[in-house]
């Protein structure tokens, strides 16, 4: 008895370390977090992998109640520049993966309401084409924890 209950309490401690974030879907989300920030002009965003074990699917809108209002963006390089821009959609290839990453797609928190603490959580809404909504917790982390956007 004492060896089932072993391997079992193993198996789902296993389990826990390689379970998504949250999944909709053929999509699982892992790692979401969205930088730490104060209330005013100065926005904030969040970050997130998005892994699709069927079709393409679009990544089409984002909500979060700690904004004003909350965009899909992506960064380029324009005349020498990096450049940030609102886009309509965020593509999921095929048996593929999405990753939101500083300098590169990722969603903006705009005109925060409140503060984003690091340590705390945010619920995050996303809405995708095919697979549908799903709301995940963004975990705020500290603006020194990662360079760049």
């Amino acid at each position: 008895m004492r060896r089932f209950t072993l391997a079992t309490a193993a198996f789902f401690v296993a389990a826990a370390v390689y379970a998504a974030d949250a999944k909709v879907g053929n999509l699982s989300i892992d790692d979401v977090w969205a930088k730490s920030g104060q209330v005013g002009p100065v926005p904030s965003a969040a970050f997130m992998e998005i892994k699709n074990k069927g079709t393409a699917d679009k990544l089409i809108s984002a909500h979060c109640d700690c904004a004003k209002s909350t965009e899909l963006h992506n960064v380029k390089m324009i005349d020498g520049a990096m450049k940030m821009y609102k886009v309509d959609a965020m593509d999921i290839p095929a048996d593929g993966e999405l990753k939101l990453k500083s300098g590169s797609y990722h969603i903006m928190l705009i005109g925060l309401t409140r503060p984003l603490v690091s340590g705390e959580t945010i619920p995050l809404k996303l809405k995708f084409e095919k697979a549908g909504e799903v709301t995940v917790d963004a975990k705020i982390k500290d603006k020194a924890a990662y360079m760049g956007h």
